[in-house]
């Protein structure tokens, strides 16, 4: 009589831990659902030269998350989402939940940025955390509002094997007027003199660790954007940073469902015109 209400009660034990993972799981993908790595779920995609490539997105974008999978599917070209601050998480630190592996942080104090622009800054701190402390030789790092050229994967390719050795970071896409000096390395590489925008930069091992030292010690009060600390270190050469141009990424507004428009620069061969995404007035 005692056994069989043993083993029932072995089985409940064994049920209500099985549930407990279930749980788990299910509370995990719904905490990380939409941040897939895409290079794991598919064989077929083809690198652009660069280890990993990131692209930050909040919870909410879930259109934005949408358009760069499409774009970035259609290339084959391998990504993973990356979880962003949002400027609730800044405003309210006392409910923001540290996702696995992120770096704990402490709430910022800066009555000079708002709260979207520390969040932006935490997430490019996050972000530059992870390449370092998953040793990536190079890693890109994409904008969820981007185009990029149609023919990205075969420019790219001659891109980056043209690049010195020592260098820090490279733009793929920028929004500024700067005076680009050229290289003799490559027709499209030059020496970056005032980027603007960091919606499609890359960044080496040796890059990624000079700029995770000097965010370190920025936070938790930073003075300036996350755009602007990247301007600052390379117009004195404490990052040694070049400019793919034309650019090969571009930033770009929703108008309209399913339809966008170029902000600064309208690429000469758009993915999202291969897709019938792009506006009207912006096709070539």
């Amino acid at each position: 009589m005692l056994r069989p209400l043993l083993r029932v009660l072995r089985r409940a034990r064994i049920m209500v831990f099985l549930s407990f993972i279930a749980a788990i799981a299910i509370l995990a993908s719904y905490m990380f659902a939409g941040f897939i790595d895409e290079a794991a779920t598919s064989a077929k995609f083809i690198e652009l030269g660069f280890d990993h490539i990131f692209v930050p997105s909040a919870r909410p974008h879930i259109d934005r998350r949408q358009l760069m999978s499409r774009i970035l599917r259609y290339q084959g070209i391998p990504f993973g989402f990356f979880p962003a601050t949002t400027a609730y998480d800044i405003d309210h630190p006392e409910a923001y939940s540290f996702w696995l592996g992120e770096e704990r942080w402490t709430p910022p104090k800066s009555p000079l940025l708002s709260a979207t622009a520390l969040a932006s800054f935490r997430t490019h701190m996050n972000v530059i955390n992870d390449i370092v402390r998953l040793e990536h030789a190079s890693t890109l790092v994409l904008g969820d509002q981007i185009d990029i050229a149609a023919d990205i994967k075969q420019q790219m390719r001659t891109v980056v094997k043209s690049l010195p050795a020592t260098w820090d970071i490279l733009y793929l896409g920028h929004c500024s007027n700067q005076t680009l000096r050229p290289t003799t390395s490559h027709s499209q590489i030059f020496v970056a003199t005032n980027p603007k925008c960091a919606f499609a930069y890359a960044l080496s091992r040796a890059g990624a660790r000079r700029l995770k030292r000097v965010l370190d010690n920025m936070w938790p009060a930073p003075s300036k954007t996350f755009e602007q600390v990247l301007s600052d270190m390379v117009v004195p050469l404490f990052l040694e940073a070049y400019v793919v141009d034309p650019p090969l990424v571009a930033h770009v507004d929703k108008i309209s469902d399913s339809v966008y428009s170029p902000t600064y620069y309208t690429l000469a061969n758009s993915t999202l015109d291969k897709l019938g995404l792009l506006s009207r007035k912006d096709m070539r």
